[in-house]
């Protein structure tokens, strides 16, 4: 059945979108593949045995063997699914395992067409993601400004635009399909991508 499920899952993260969905296993107490290379807006399944599971460090932390979270991503035993949200490094181990080296790497790159995505402290926050007919979009601007917002599909094509946009507003995604796309934030200071993932 855990089977049937991933393999649905899997079907369903490749048809909604063009990005690629990369699948990581386990050999024994590794990673198999231990290190991906992906593009901003893949999929990353785990599919594990009930004793392993998947938590994102720190790089000084994945340097030690050790299994302290970082607050990111986090899959319980068994696996699931992680979509990177900025062109980065991701750093994860098995907490039960990390002291053995069990542990991997994601590296994110940044596909033409779409802006870096910021990990700052003044980003955007999407909430609820996956939504399905409307998003909370935070966008960390000043209640005193507003900016310019954008979606676009992986393809980079603007999808909407809403101008004078402020923190806290929900954006109606109703008319989107099943899939990820990238909002965007411009004001006067500063451009900031995420990622929304849109699933009914």
């Amino acid at each position: 059945m855990k089977r049937l499920y991933f393999l649905a899952l899997l079907f369903f993260c490749a048809t909604v979108s063009q990005a690629t969905v990369w699948m990581v296993t386990n050999s024994g107490f590794t990673f198999s593949p231990n290190v991906i290379t992906i593009n901003l807006g893949d999929t990353v399944m785990f599919n594990l045995p009930s004793q392993h599971n998947v938590v994102e460090v720190s790089q000084a932390t994945w340097n030690a063997n050790q299994n302290t979270s970082n607050g990111g991503f986090s899959l319980p035993f068994g696996g699931g699914m992680v979509i990177p949200s900025a062109a980065q490094t991701y750093y994860y181990v098995c907490q039960p395992h990390a002291s053995l080296g069990m542990k991997g790497q994601i590296i994110v790159n940044n596909p033409n067409g779409i802006q870096d995505v910021s990990s700052s402290a003044i980003g955007i926050k999407l909430n609820p993601n996956p939504a399905k007919s409307s998003v909370q979009v935070f966008t960390g601007i000043p209640a005193s400004q507003s900016g310019t917002l954008a979606v676009y599909d992986i393809t980079g094509k603007l999808l909407i635009r809403k101008e004078r946009f402020s923190s806290n507003q929900y954006l109606d995604v109703s008319a989107l399909k099943n899939g990820i796309y990238f909002v965007e934030i411009t004001s006067e200071d500063f451009t900031r991508t995420t990622k929304l993932v849109v699933a009914r």
